[in-house]
This record gives structure tokens, C-alpha cells and sequence, in this order.
């Protein structure tokens, strides 16, 4: 749908979509690590002190985030990466750089969404996280359908996706926000006792995180690695326009059979009986091992018809 918004723009279309898929890849980049944050949410926080440590570490990664965005956006390394690297022409650059700088906050509203779905989900709001992630795509179609309408797509056609991006990104941190104090902020501890594992600290957190932050960013990196090599190897001509711009559009559908596999690692945390944490909820299910790998395999077989 955002490349829908990009493609519709009479003029340029294919250069706006291939500097659109290069800041978008990049910003990818850095938001690969915020969502797992979900799995801090889901092993470490059972009190609102958690829950507060957990906020802070990533409004302080997110603020890390829109920092890069604004160098690489501004400075000689931004020119350097997107210009000399990629061999593209100054137009694209430009562009490339400008669309990277819209996109500097959507790191911290990412972050701050999967912080909290992994609380939801560890109190098995799994439902109400589905719900927020439906209502981003919605949000995120509705608005390229308005902003195709409007004024923009004559005077900045990049600000068509990025704006719905945004929107999109605002619906679930606000529906996962309100979630949160909804049905969990009441019921969870100001602090957690020894019987829930003791009190997570940001050290503890952090060291949690980074292994799993470290092989989400590699993974992420791949695509403007592709990007990158493409470009190059066309030497900057209008074909390594066109083929960064095909890369962009035809990604998205390429990643759809198999989204569900970094959604899989969720569901034995939850289910743990082991895990002190988990004595917080009472649930009546018996979901043992055995019943996540038959789950898995089914999801499997789904994703390969």
C-alpha cells in the first residue's frame, strides 16, 4: 500500500520509489532491534517499575536512532552511504536523505509499540496485539488513499507513504498504550517480589536483549546490502534506479510466507509453566511443548500452500 502511494505519482515515479525503498531499508535497519523489545516485555516485566525500566531503555534507543538518521540525513557519512556508495545519481541521493529524515522518529513509536505488546501478550492479550497490528495496515491503506487526493502528491509525493507510515505506526502504540492501562497497569505489583523472579534491572534487560537485537539487525541488513550491490553493479544508471525501485515493490509481497516465523518464538514464554513470571496469570490451559510444535508445524504447512 505505501509503495501503492508512491507509484501513483505521475512524474518520477520510478526514481521515488526506488529513494523511498533505500530510506526505507535503512530505517528497517534500525528498527529491527526495537522489536525485540517485545521479548524484555514478555520475560522481565511484571511490575510497573519493570515496565517504566523498560520504557526508559528504549526512549533512550530510539533517541540513538533519530540521531543516525539525522547525520546520515545531513552529514558527509549520510552522502558518502547513500550517494558515493550506492552509485546513484544526485537526485535519487537527495531524495534518498530527505525521505530518511521524515522517517527519524518512527524508530522511538516502533520501539515503544513492541515494548508494550510483549507486556500484553505475556498476560495473553495476544488478541488486542493482533488488533493493533490489523489496525496499523488499515490506517496505513486508508491514508495513501486520502493523501493521493490531496495537495502532496504535486509538492513532496515521498511525505504520501512516510505520513501513512506514521499514522499507521500512531493507531497501534495508541491502541497497545491504552491497552496496557486498561487491562494490566491495575492488576501488576509497583514492584516485583521474590516469588516473580525478583526485580529486572536495565543491566539485565539490556544483556537480554542485544544477542537477540544483534541477529535481528544482521538479518535486516541483508536488504540494503542487496540494495547496495544492485546499485553498484549497474554503475548508477537509470536500470539501477529501476531495479532498486522493482526490489521495493516486489520485497513486501516476497516477506508475507513467512512473517509468522519471528512471531513463533512468542508463544513458549508465554506458556512456560517453569518460568516464575508466568505464576503472575491465572490460566486454566495446559499448553505443554508438544502442542507448539505441532502448532508450528501447521503454521508451516500454511505458509507453504
Amino acid at each position: 500500500a505505501l509503495n501503492r502511494g508512491i507509484a501513483a505519482v505521475k512524474e518520477d515515479a520510478v526514481e521515488m520509489l526506488a529513494s523511498y525503498g533505500l530510506a526505507y531499508s535503512l530505517m528497517k535497519f534500525f528498527t529491527g532491534p526495537m522489536s525485540d523489545f517485545k521479548n524484555v516485555g514478555l520475560v522481565f516485566v511484571n511490575s510497573k517499575r519493570d515496565r517504566t525500566k523498560a520504557v526508559l531503555c528504549m526512549v533512550v534507543a530510539g533517541a540513538v536512532a533519530a540521531v543516525f538518521h539525522t547525520l546520515i540525513a545531513y552529514s558527509d557519512l549520510g552522502y558518502y552511504i547513500i550517494n558515493k556508495l550506492h552509485h546513484v545519481d544526485e537526485s535519487v541521493g537527495s531524495k534518498t536523505r530527505r525521505a530518511f529524515l521524515y522517517l527519524a522518529a518512527f524508530p522511538f513509536m516502533d520501539a515503544m509499540a513492541w515494548t508494550h505488546a510483549g507486556i500484553l501478550l505475556k498476560h495473553k492479550y495476544s488478541f488486542l496485539v493482533g488488533c493493533a497490528s490489523i489496525s496499523d495496515v488499515i490506517a496505513q491503506v486508508v491514508f495513501v488513499a486520502i493523501l493521493l487526493h490531496s495537495h502532496l502528491e504535486c509538492r513532496e509525493p515521498l511525505l504520501i507513504p512516510i505520513l501513512s507510515l506514521y499514522m499507521g505506526a500512531l493507531v497501534r502504540c495508541t491502541t497497545l498504550c491504552l491497552g496496557y492501562y486498561r487491562n494490566i497497569h491495575d492488576v501488576i505489583p509497583d514492584r516485583s517480589g521474590p516469588e516473580m523472579g525478583g526485580e529486572a534491572t536495565i543491566r539485565k534487560m539490556l544483556s537480554f536483549w542485544w544477542p537477540l537485537a544483534l541477529i535481528l539487525a544482521t538479518q535486516r541488513i541483508s536488504r540494503p546490502i542487496v540494495n547496495l550491490f544492485v546499485s553498484r553493479d549497474l554503475g548508477g544508471s537509470s536500470a539501477a534506479t529501476e531495479a532498486v525501485a522493482i526490489l521495493t515493490a516486489t520485497y513486501p509481497v516476497g516477506h508475507m510466507p513467512y512473517g509468522w516465523l519471528t512471531e513463533i518464538r512468542a508463544v513458549y514464554p508465554a506458556f512456560d509453566k517453569n518460568n516464575p513470571s508466568n505464576k503472575l496469570v491465572n490460566t486454566n490451559s495446559t499448553v505443554t511443548a508438544t502442542h507448539i510444535k505441532k502448532f508450528t508445524f501447521v503454521c508451516m504447512a500454511l505458509s507453504l500452500t
